[in-house]
């Protein structure tokens, strides 16, 4: 019994430090948390590494969730629908004007402008009947 007592308070103080550990997840990065996971599996080898996950509760924030994680989708997203306007705007003129060195010079323009222009070059290149109109818009438009 005493035995007992000893070993529930051994795993008692070992979990109390990793959760003080894991409590300063601001300070520690993700390899250090796999650390600090790693020696608790070591030092408490009757749990497996779910059970050490729930005790320290640190695993139940997904990393979707987080404001840092959300920043960068939105982010790719703005440059998923860039690339993907320059694309469609791109096989549109080019459909429109044909395959041309001139319009491939101006198409690669396209590339550095913000989404938001681009959509408005969408509505507008109905009105162009030539790729001086094109080249005109761009140089009014940068």
């Amino acid at each position: 019994m005493a035995a007992y007592l000893v070993r529930s308070l051994y795993i008692f103080i070992k979990i109390s430090q990793a959760k003080a550990l894991a409590e300063r997840l601001d300070k520690i990065d993700l390899d250090g948390l796999d650390l600090i996971e790693t020696i608790l599996v070591y030092k408490l080898p009757h749990l497996n590494r779910e059970e050490i996950r729930k005790m320290l509760s640190v695993y139940e924030i997904k990393l979707q969730d987080t404001r840092f994680y959300q920043e960068i989708a939105e982010e790719e997203r703005k440059v998923g629908k860039q690339e993907e306007c320059v694309s469609l705007l791109s096989r549109l003129l080019r459909r429109k004007f044909g395959v041309q060195p001139q319009l491939e010079n101006s198409l690669q323009a396209l590339t550095g402008l913000p989404l938001e222009t681009l959509e408005n070059l969408a509505d507008d290149l109905l009105d162009f009947n030539a790729i001086a109109d094109l080249e005109a818009w761009l140089v009014n438009h940068r």
